[in-house]
């Protein structure tokens, strides 16, 4: 049981990133996507880019590729991490001195809504999150509250997750885009941060397709 405990650790760090591996022994899926027809075709032009996790680097991989992206398209990306840090869940007062001091007018946040693992030493568990539709900070903060469970058995079998990216107009806290992704994760083998990389070309995609960036 020991042995295999760092295995559900890492596969559960995973899982709060919303970063769900997409490469070659990690099917990765598109499940669901949608536009809030009064942002297609007005992309923002400055976003917060929120990763939601304790797993600080994968979020900085998440946050920085993002980033990077959106300016390909000429929208400027602000990685949470320079303005917020990485210490967990900021306040709401915090959060809205940041949006005010680096002029954003989007807030995109990734996090998980489930994990499951097909076998395990105890009882099979479901880590769930709420959805919070109280607009981008009710939907922030309830993500940090309820999202990380600690290592508490052993991981046998494939993990399937499922993540979900939202966009909120962050002068408005209206929801303008989200979308959701189903993962397997086999083996645990493929590179963390290059499947990261990854997940962020699937959720880029999805949005441009859908002309809100």
């Amino acid at each position: 049981m020991t042995q295999a405990t760092p295995r559900r650790r890492r596969a559960l760090s995973l899982a709060v990133v919303a970063l769900a591996l997409v490469a070659g022994c990690a099917p990765n899926r598109l499940l669901h996507q949608h536009a809030n027809p009064e942002y297609v075709g007005k992309p923002f032009k400055r976003v917060l880019v929120v990763a939601v996790t304790h797993e600080n680097v994968l979020g900085r991989v998440f946050e920085d590729r993002m980033v990077a992206l959106l300016g390909q398209r000429g929208i400027k990306g602000v990685p949470a991490y320079s303005t917020l840090g990485t210490s967990g869940a900021a306040d709401e007062a915090t959060l809205r001195r940041v949006i005010a001091e680096t002029g954003v007018d989007g807030m995109l946040i990734a996090r998980t809504t489930s994990v499951d693992v097909s076998t395990v030493t105890s009882p099979g568990y479901t880590v769930t999150v709420g959805y919070g539709w109280g607009g981008f900070y009710g939907y922030y903060a309830g993500v940090w509250q309820t999202s990380y469970v600690p290592p508490q058995t052993t991981v046998s079998g494939p993990t399937r997750t499922v993540s979900e990216t939202r966009l909120f107009d962050a002068r408005t806290g209206a929801l303008a885009w989200s979308g959701m992704i189903g993962t397997t994760d086999r083996d645990g083998e493929s590179d963390d941060a290059a499947s990261v990389q990854q997940y962020v070309g699937i959720v880029f995609d999805a949005m441009a397709r859908d002309g809100i960036i």
